[in-house]
């Protein structure tokens, strides 16, 4: 197996949100799209599989059997964090939020609605620190409502419901009306 030194990209963005090595080629580096040792890598990736996407893994350097495959992840990483990268890397960094401005980046691309509002409220929500049942509560909806929005399996809603927790965070839902020219 080949060493390497990897990055987790995300894929709207391109910007590299994670940094790591690897001794069994590209075995490690897919690991991370079902379970990581980071829990804020693995928040990171799960907000990005909701929209139906998965980070993008680049390598940056095969590692020749002579280097010392932690010196050179320690280069790499040194090296994007001069760059301003905002790594994930729990042995680097204090939980970092990232707003990817997902709204902006996807405007050209079709994702349901309830999926983006979803994907806002718990990025908002993981924020303050809050669970899905403190929000339900504070919203004074049900806390499978919630979760169901979240995870962007509510594709019928009551907008009054979606209102309600949204009013939470000081944000409002506006209607567009569309006509046929």
């Amino acid at each position: 197996m080949k060493k390497l030194i990897y990055a987790l990209k995300c894929p709207f963005t391109g910007d590299v949100h994670y940094i790591g090595k690897s001794t069994q080629g590209m075995i490690r580096p897919q690991q991370h799209m079902s379970e990581s040792h980071s829990s804020k890598v693995n928040e990171w990736i799960d907000s990005i599989k909701e929209l139906g996407h998965k980070p993008d893994i680049e390598i940056l350097e095969y590692v020749s059997i002579k280097d010392n495959i932690e010196e050179r992840e320690k280069y790499w990483i040194n090296k994007y964090l001069q760059k301003g990268a905002l790594l994930l890397n729990t042995n680097l960094v204090s939980p970092v939020f990232i707003n990817t401005k997902l709204d902006e980046l996807l405007e050209n691309t079709f994702i349901h609605p309830t999926k983006r509002i979803g994907a806002f409220l718990k990025a908002r929500r993981k924020m303050l620190n809050l669970t899905q049942k403190d929000m339900a509560d504070r919203a004074g909806v049900g806390l499978r409502f919630v979760r169901e929005l979240e995870q962007g399996h509510k594709t019928t809603f009551n907008i009054d419901k979606i209102q309600q927790v949204l009013n939470l965070f000081g944000c409002t839902l506006d209607v567009i009306k569309i006509t046929e020219k």
